[in-house]
Formats: structure tokens, C-alpha cells, sequence
């Protein structure tokens, strides 16, 4: 009788998932499979209207390509940077929202708002901020460096700018999920860990993060496919300057497919990104999962 009722469930909860997993499919994993892969073994012009057979041409081409190559080293510095900072940041903030403290539901919602804006109007704001806010912050200071710095003149600060803002965006939705997870955590197990005076940093590393492994997995998922995918915000904020210094992957595969209109040539790139950004994630998944079993 349980194996029939486990089978019912199970055609039921598929028919509730098929909607997404149709969209899904439409939109995402049938112009990858039948449009992206094939085309990348293309020599695919728009402008002049080619669409030649080159085999791994546009992958052998892409061992030499030198804006490829930094955009690459680029992209990873950038998710490296961005993943650990937002999660840390995103956690620690969830753990301080997670007590008794006035004005709980307002502060969370100031921290998501940016997720639920625009990057390009996000890097807008951020570039007033940074070209008109900051100089107006070292008069007030009297400090020639505050009031002359250039946050777009080097590609150290540059960096340092994208970076602060793709942290500042994506910080509300991992702080919401750990939020989720602290809650989820049964009262009485933090009862007796302070009962037997596993309290501070003790009860975050013995306690919590073990119990909160579920939601860490998911959040790091979520982080690394969009550091990987960072487009907009690097866009809007820098175009990639100085001197393609902060050309993420994603831009560069842009600039190809719609700068100079070599659409096999970006589809080669993306095939690469697709195959790195899995990669990357299935060896998480595979990682912070199995610490899911030891907690």
C-alpha cells in the first residue's frame, strides 16, 4: 500500500514540476543543444551571411585568443572574490537577523531590494555614487586621495568597483535563504548546546554550519552560476575597461557574437563557459552534498 501511495506522490510531484521543466527546456536547454553546440562548429557570419563547416576550428582558435584568456582568468578572480564575500557577509548578516532585534522585516527587505533590481540601474547608481559621491566625501574629509581617487582609472579599482557592487546585489537572496535555514534549525538542539556551553563562534562552527549544509549548498550553487554568468553590472559599470581589464567571459562572448558578428565563434565560447560552469558545480554539489550526510 506504501509503494503504491509513494508512486502516486511521485507522478504528482513530476506534474507539478513539468511547467517549469517545459519552459525550462524551450527556452534554455533546446537552443544549447540544437543551436549553440552544432553552430560552434561553424564559421557563422551575419553580416556576410556564411555558414561554413570548420569542425574544431573556433576551439582550436580559441588556445590563441588573448582577450579570451584574460577575460577567463578575469571571470574567475571575480567569482572567487564575489562568491566567498556574499556568502560570508550574507550569512553572518542572516545570523544577525535572526535574533530578537526591532525592525527585523524592514531590515531584511532593504537588504533584498537590490536583488530584485535591474544591474544595469544598479551599476548606474553605483557609478553616480563613485564619480559624484566620493570626491563630495573627501572634501568633507579633507583628504586629497578621497577626493581624487578614480575608481574606473586603474584595473585594480575597477575590480575592487565591480566587485562591491555584484556583492552588494546578490548579498539579499543568500542572506534570505540562510535566514530560512537558521530558522529551520530545531530550537531544542540550540538549547542544549548552551546548555552544555557551546555558545559563540563554537556553536556557529560545531552547530549551525553543519545543520545549515543543505542551504550553503544551494547558495553556493546559485553563486557560482552567477559569478560565472556576471554580465550586466561589469556592462553598465565599467564596459569592460580599462583595456578589457574587467571583460568578464560573458561580455567577451558578446563582443563576438554581436560586436563582429562571428556568431560560431561566440557559440564555440559559450559552449566552453556552459561546460566550465558545470564542472565547477558538479564538483561542489558533490562536495558540500556529502558533508550533508556527515552533519
Amino acid at each position: 500500500m506504501s509503494d503504491i501511495l509513494y508512486r502516486k506522490q511521485k507522478k504528482y510531484y513530476f506534474l507539478l514540476v513539468l511547467p517549469a521543466l517545459c519552459i525550462y527546456t524551450f527556452a534554455l536547454a533546446g537552443p544549447l543543444i540544437f543551436g549553440t553546440i552544432p553552430n560552434s562548429f561553424f564559421s557563422w557570419n551575419l553580416i556576410k551571411g556564411t555558414h561554413n563547416w570548420i569542425g574544431i576550428k573556433n576551439f582550436v582558435d580559441l588556445v590563441h585568443d588573448r582577450d579570451f584568456i584574460q577575460s577567463m582568468f578575469l571571470t574567475f578572480k571575480l567569482a572567487v572574490v564575489t562568491i566567498v564575500l556574499t556568502n560570508v557577509l550574507a550569512f553572518f548578516i542572516a545570523l544577525a537577523l535572526n535574533t530578537h532585534i526591532f525592525g527585523k522585516p524592514v531590515i531584511r527587505a532593504f537588504f533584498f531590494i537590490p536583488n530584485i533590481i535591474s544591474g544595469v540601474m544598479i551599476a548606474l547608481a553605483w557609478t553616480f555614487i563613485f564619480q559624484k559621491v566620493t570626491p563630495i566625501i573627501g572634501e568633507l574629509l579633507h583628504s586629497e586621495a578621497v577626493t581624487g581617487f578614480s575608481w574606473f582609472g586603474s584595473s585594480t579599482a575597477a575590480f575592487a568597483a565591480v566587485s562591491v557592487v555584484t556583492v552588494w546585489q546578490g548579498l539579499g537572496f543568500l542572506m534570505i535563504l540562510y535566514i530560512t535555514g537558521l530558522q529551520s534549525i530545531p530550537l531544542d538542539v540550540m538549547e542544549a548546546a548552551c546548555i552544555d556551553g557551546c555558545v559563540g563562534l563554537n556553536r556557529i562552527i560545531k552547530i549551525q554550519l553543519p545543520l545549515l549544509m543543505p542551504t550553503i549548498t544551494i547558495n553556493l550553487f546559485v553563486s557560482i552560476a552567477n559569478a560565472f554568468k556576471a554580465f550586466d553590472i561589469n556592462y553598465a559599470l565599467t564596459g569592460g575597461g580599462p583595456s578589457k581589464t574587467t571583460q568578464t567571459i560573458a561580455m567577451n562572448i558578446y563582443d563576438d557574437a554581436f560586436g563582429t558578428f562571428n556568431m560560431g565563434y561566440g557559440c564555440a565560447k559559450s559552449v566552453i563557459l556552459f561546460l566550465i560552469i558545470a564542472a565547477i558545480s558538479l564538483i561542489q554539489l558533490n562536495i558540500t552534498r556529502k558533508r550533508e550526510v556527515q552533519s
